[in-house]
């Protein structure tokens, strides 16, 4: 069969980059379902996008629809003839009404209705190039975006203006007309170059034929070239380029031939923080920031976080360079080359250190207001109204964190968490932070460092917001992390006070990374932190206006949250899902995660002992006859009332080994607790084989239970091996 290729290419005014993506995925699913629907088969289907034109590329369309089969079922097959062999007249309309002769009619069983007349109609498929016709406009109608624009007549709703139209079934044009804009084979080269009028012959040289006229029209090429531009400039200028992965794909969607303008700016303004020189480049210019190709760590934050910002009930983000060694260069992305290059780099300079300027007069008046200055300018901001201002926040995170000191069971400087502490919402209020909101935090290490803060405290809080994410990195320092983590456990608290709980996908405050972070802090420090008891103290600390709330039940709501997030990081350490059930409620009752991994473990590594599967396995007995017990058990049975030697025998052997394990738990030595439970196996085997637990006798049975009982109390001081599976 033979197949060609078709186009439709959408030429808009300028549009956002932010649309471009989610234009081509519309493209796409719509072509797909309308496609199918029109029964036109294709080999594929693939969208691009630049800031001018939307590309929709069908490959692989053959020249008609499919011929369909469309049939009609009538009346009961005994009417199709008489006695006589005559067409009965019911048989007669029904072919008459379809266009056809009774001779023709056809018989099929239907379900419910048995055996019934049919009339099959084969319909041949329609010319491709008809088809499309119908499929391009609606396509185009269906496209949705964050905003659109009415311009003609008709008032046609689009992300912008569309200014043309190019749609083609090989080298056959594709008629049709939307917002008073007919299609037809003309496309525009690059607006550097004057944006030439192309005809394009066919679908099959649209690409070749744009490239031609320094239009790169698909995505990951044109991605590809822009890496290749930086490479080349980097290397011609000894400089490392801070390749931005978010800036990359937005100037992606910004330029067609994606060329490189590289151009200095004045020294003065690297005294700027490393962070607010890359963000005024970033978000308001696009361009990119160079380094020495040493480089050295930054002093704040390291990347962006994909959460909210803290104005609310959320933990804030900030950004950072890769590389802090900054040169006293940008790079910016033109489209295409032409006359004036010159001009171009001079006038990115001009409104890149008319910016500088800008930020240089917000720095310079934020480090001359002292830090408690700022800090009394939180009590105007609300942190939510039934828990008071970012002030009172405040208040409460320096008392979190002096607790977290005195039970994290590691030798911290209390006096440099408490300072640290008072001071990590101040930049909240700052003028920086405020043209800037994504630099709450790193903006709190200068602000920090301005006020004579030691390196330590000042670190503290710039890195107070961190992890950013799943897989960026902790507060540097001990006392970072616990600043850190008295935020975040302020914040859990309010928000499970309040029943702003996460649902589903939505989880507008990132109270589920604020919960992993923790869970990371405390795991990767090393802290012997109780968090029942941390977040009993949390909500204590909340105001009055939240007193109606259940703290006990929001506490087994914050430890089951939190050992959600906990779960994943042991789970990404290798051990099993049910391994992970097993410690849970251990973790429910005492909050206390780096328990849960030394259990976890050690009842890992022991799963390899050959054993050990049957010893689980009889627990899981054990715990099941217990539920069918009918009076309250005691767990303490009584010796003499015993009357089988394989009874007594369990009995001595849980007496023997109860001591040891109980000096094993309190070492958290739980491969030697497994031990000791490994060795009743044999006696626990006998008793089960010789021993009826359930017997007649009331005072036998209630006995035997509670033996099983006692047993059962052992095995769940060390894991609930039941949810082994």
């Amino acid at each position: 069969m033979i197949t060609r290729d078709a186009l439709l290419e959408i030429l808009i005014e300028n549009i956002p980059a932010r649309f471009v993506t989610s234009a081509g995925e519309q493209l796409n699913k719509y072509a797909s379902v309308l496609l199918a629907e029109a029964g036109l088969p294709c080999e594929g289907i693939e969208a691009f996008g630049t800031y001018k034109r939307l590309t929709l590329y069908i490959s692989g369309v053959p020249a008609s629809t499919e011929d369909k089969i469309r049939k009609a079922y009538g009346p009961a097959s005994r009417l199709l003839k008489d006695e006589k062999g005559n067409f009965t007249p019911q048989a007669a309309g029904f072919a008459r009404a379809r266009g056809t002769t009774p001779d023709k009619l056809g018989v099929e069983t239907v379900p419910n209705k048995g055996e019934v007349l049919v009339f099959e109609e084969k319909i041949p498929g329609r010319p491709a190039a008809k088809t499309l016709s119908e499929i391009f406009p609606a396509i185009i109608s269906k496209l949705q975006f964050p905003k659109n624009m009415v311009w003609e007549a008709g008032r046609f709703r689009f992300a912008r203006p569309i200014r043309g139209l190019l749609a083609l079934y090989g080298d056959k044009p594709v008629a049709f007309e939307i917002a008073g804009v007919k299609s037809g084979r003309l496309s525009v080269g690059l607006s550097a170059r004057g944006s030439r009028r192309l005809s394009v012959p066919s679908a099959e040289k649209y690409f070749k034929l744009l490239e031609n006229a320094n239009v790169i029209v698909k995505d990951e090429e044109r991605l590809k070239a822009l890496r290749a531009e930086l490479e080349r400039v980097s290397k011609r200028m000894k400089l490392e380029v801070d390749i931005d992965e978010e800036l990359l794909r937005e100037n992606l969607y910004l330029v067609e031939y994606p060329v490189c303008v590289v151009g200095e700016y004045s020294q003065d303004f690297l005294k700027l923080p490393a962070e607010l020189v890359h963000l005024v480049m970033k978000k308001q210019l696009k361009f990119f920031t160079v380094s020495d190709l040493k480089g050295r760590a930054c002093p704040a934050l390291l990347e962006q976080s994909d959460g909210p910002s803290d104005m609310g009930l959320a933990e804030g983000h900030a950004v950072c360079p890769k590389r802090a060694g900054l040169e006293p260069h940008f790079i910016g992305i033109r489209d295409g080359v032409s006359k004036g290059q010159r001009n171009v780099e001079n006038g990115f300079k001009n409104v890149l250190e008319a910016r500088f300027r800008d930020a240089v007069f917000f720095y310079s008046r934020d480090l001359a207001v002292p830090l408690d200055d700022f800090n009394a300018k939180l009590k105007s901001v609300t942190f939510q109204e039934k828990i008071g201002t970012m002030y009172d926040k405040t208040e409460r995170v320096k008392k979190l964190a002096a607790w977290l000191c005195d039970n994290c069971g590691s030798p911290v400087n209390k006096e440099e968490v408490i300072k640290a502490s008072g001071y990590v919402y101040a930049d909240l209020v700052s003028n920086v932070v405020r043209e800037f909101t994504e630099l709450q935090g790193a903006m709190g290490y200068y602000y920090a460092k301005n006020a004579g803060f030691s390196e330590a405290a000042s670190r503290a809080v710039g890195e107070f917001y961190w992890p950013l994410s799943a897989k960026s990195p902790l507060p540097s320092s001990a006392e970072g992390a616990l600043v850190s983590m008295a935020g975040k456990l302020d914040t859990l608290a309010a928000d499970f006070a309040l029943e702003m709980v996460p649902t589903g996908s939505e989880d507008p405050y990132a109270l589920r990374r604020q919960a992993l972070g923790m869970a990371r802090v405390i795991l990767e420090k090393g802290f012997k932190i109780n968090l029942a008891a941390a977040f009993e103290r949390a909500l204590e600390l909340l105001p009055l206006q939240t007193s109606g709330f259940d703290a006990v039940a929001v506490k087994v709501k914050l430890l089951d949250f939190t050992w959600q997030r906990a779960q994943s990081i042991f789970e990404e350490e290798g051990f099993k899902f049910d391994e992970v059930k097993a410690v849970r409620e251990f973790f429910m009752k005492a909050g206390d995660l780096p328990d849960c991994r030394a259990r976890l473990k050690d009842m890992h590594a022991f799963r390899l002992n050959p054993d050990f599967a049957a010893l689980a396995m009889a627990f899981k007995r054990a715990k099941n006859i217990l539920r069918q017990s009918k009076n309250p058990l005691t767990g303490f049975p009584e010796e003499g009332l015993f009357e089988k030697e394989e009874e007594k025998i369990l009995y001595r052997d849980i007496a023997g080994i109860s001591g040891k394990l109980k000096g094993h738990l309190a070492n958290r030595d739980y491969s030697k607790s497994l031990l000791e439970l490994l060795s009743i196996k044999g006696s626990l085997d006998n008793f089960f084989e010789k021993v009826m637990v359930m017997a007649e006798d009331t005072k036998v049975r209630d006995n035997r239970l509670n033996l099983v009982k006692s047993l059962v109390s052992l095995f769940e001081d060390v894991a609930d091996l039941s949810q082994l599976q």
